[in-house]
């Protein structure tokens, strides 16, 4: 086994057993499906990954992949290397992350947040071992054989039941309680720190008792003898927990035997089978059986940083404030006779195609790649060809109202308020739907999710209260979830606030800008209203504007 200075070492980390025995059952059988962590942040998730990457060999025989969210889809399943194409006159096929991940681990961070079509691609190469290729006129089998691993905070968003269900376990992730554990966990960070390869070579005989005991429960696996009447306890437990279907029936069996021969026993117990049941039912238990241990954890966890969170607002000089709407003088811009997904005319720009022009040409979906080189084989000239698209009829307003306390000044957000229902009216005769996030105390309120009812909306909107810091990048986390829905739906986002995104962190402006790109990819129009009021402006909005690249109005008060 090889040793890398800079690894964490995997029998190193402390807590979060369920985790890594998930993880490594998965080593043992990669056909049990992959691991789902639902929980906390900044528990060490990408490290124990990376170390079990390490453990087993990651440089040979055991890739390791970290798939980011804002990927296209050429990039995860491959495309024609246009350059070679033009060039050499030849097709030559650029392999994506999944066929770069087979036989290893791909690792997907907040995989609630992932693109529906790539995720359902995921699952079925996870389960399958290989997935199909369609690129112009290319159809390939493509071997892709991994170790699935997704994490998510369930309070961004919710995987579909479907969606959960394709992964073989899952595992809830929580930050650690005990004062011992933070303790040795503080002690070996700052070690491994201090003096990596001194710390690596404390664990080398652990890790190496690791890996063959990894190795041999591999090889014996096969040979592991389930008992008939085990059946039954599988497909009763299976029962008890009201899951649908008969994958948990089976995977139950599996990851049993997983366990057994990591255990090096011959055959399998009925206790291997409970010890590995709630990774199999956490996800599936429609009764909440194997869940409510779990659930009523981070439920207290919830009401200790609720309770904690109002504490320091009450210490605090900040105030909650509720205002009334003022209509202020802004127009709300429509064309004659133009469907809602060119609403602005001419001037109109889909932020989606515009992104990934800029940030990858080769994700620009619209242009028709084979009949553009094609064209250019054949006349030597160069002319861009489009696919055919059918033009979405159906509009979404996804407002994003700053209601932080930087919007007190001259009642600003009263008038942003006011904007709000002035525009969803101007747009009522269209039957849009309407949601409205609401940006308060450092955090991002979903008010109103994907509704037709305008009067809702509207009563809703009055309720909003004031007060807190500006932290934005929740918000555009909420904006992917309602954009994942449809393909036929024109997304349009418009953000009230004065940029002023005071967050804790030294970068919080470039970090927003971030943010937008990443999660806002499936917007189709995209416009900035500036709030910000007094004679020295710091003009932060129209600079955010301008970056992300976003229609830009002022908010004008009546009085102005």
């Amino acid at each position: 086994m090889k040793t890398v200075k800079n690894t964490f070492p995997f029998s190193a980390i402390v807590g979060q057993e369920d985790f890594k025995l998930a993880l490594v059952l998965n080593v043992i059988d990669p056909l049990l499906g992959g691991v789902l962590a639902i929980g906390d942040k900044g528990t060490g998730k990408t490290t124990l990954i990376r170390s079990l990457a390490e453990l087993i060999d990651a440089e040979d025989t055991f890739p390791f992949v970290n798939l980011p969210i804002g990927v296209s889809e050429d990039r995860v399943l491959g495309h024609v290397n246009l350059e070679k194409l033009i060039n050499e006159k030849r097709e030559h096929l650029q392999l994506g992350l999944l066929a770069k991940a087979n036989k290893g681990c791909l690792y997907i961070d907040e995989i609630n947040l992932l693109n529906d079509y790539l995720m359902d691609v995921l699952l079925d190469a996870s389960a399958t071992g290989f997935y199909h290729l369609e690129r112009e006129g290319i159809s390939k089998k493509i071997e892709s054989r991994f170790c699935l691993i997704g994490s998510m905070n369930p309070e961004e968003g919710d995987l579909r039941p479907q969606l959960k269900d394709r992964f073989g376990l899952s595992v809830v992730i929580k930050t650690a309680v005990s004062l011992e554990e933070r303790t040795q966990i503080i002690s070996n960070r700052l070690h491994f720190d201090d003096d990596a390869e001194e710390f690596v070579a404390a664990y080398a005989e652990k890790q190496q008792h690791l890996v063959s005991q990894i190795k041999n429960a591999h090889k014996k696996l096969k040979s592991i003898q389930i008992d008939t009447n085990l059946y039954e306890v599988a497909a009763n437990l299976a029962l008890l927990n009201e899951v649908e279907g008969h994958r948990a029936d089976i995977l139950l069996l599996k990851t049993a035997r997983a366990y057994a021969a990591y255990l090096n026993d011959s055959k399998v117990e009925e206790f291997h089978l409970q010890k590995i049941a709630p990774f199999v039912l956490n996800h599936r238990s429609n009764n909440g059986d194997f869940s409510k241990e779990q659930d009523n954890s981070q439920e207290d966890q919830k009401q200790q940083q609720q309770e904690q969170k109002e504490e320091n607002i009450s210490n605090s000089s900040q105030q909650e404030h509720t205002f009334q709407s003022i209509i202020p003088a802004n127009e709300r811009k429509l064309s004659n006779g133009m469907s809602g997904s060119s609403r602005n005319g001419a001037n109109s720009t889909n932020y989606q195609q515009q992104h990934q022009l800029t940030e990858n040409p080769s994700a620009f979906k619209n242009i028709d790649n084979r009949k553009t080189v094609s064209q250019y084989l054949t006349t030597d000239k160069f002319e861009i060809q489009h696919k055919f698209q059918q033009t979405k009829s159906q509009s979404h307003l996804i407002f994003l109202l700053d209601s932080s306390g930087s919007m007190l000044k001259e009642k600003v957000v009263a008038y942003a308020k006011g904007l709000v229902e002035k525009f969803a009216k101007t747009e009522s005769g269209l039957k849009p739907i309407y949601s409205l996030i609401s940006l308060y105390n450092g955090d991002a309120d979903l008010v109103q999710e994907a509704s037709k009812d305008i009067d809702e909306l509207l009563e809703k909107l009055q309720d909003i209260k004031t007060g807190g810091k500006t932290n934005i990048i929740p918000a555009f986390k909420k904006v992917k979830a309602l954009t994942n829905n449809s393909k036929d739906i024109n997304y349009e986002l418009i953000i009230i606030t004065d940029g002023k995104f005071n967050t804790d962190a030294e970068n919080a402006f470039d970090e927003a800008v971030i943010a937008c790109q990443t999660y806002c990819k499936s917007v189709h129009q995209l416009t900035v209203v500036d709030a910000e009021k007094g004679l020295v402006k710091l003009n932060l909005a129209k600079k955010f504007a301008t970056k992300i690249r976003a229609n830009y109005e002022p908010l004008i008060l009546q009085n102005a």
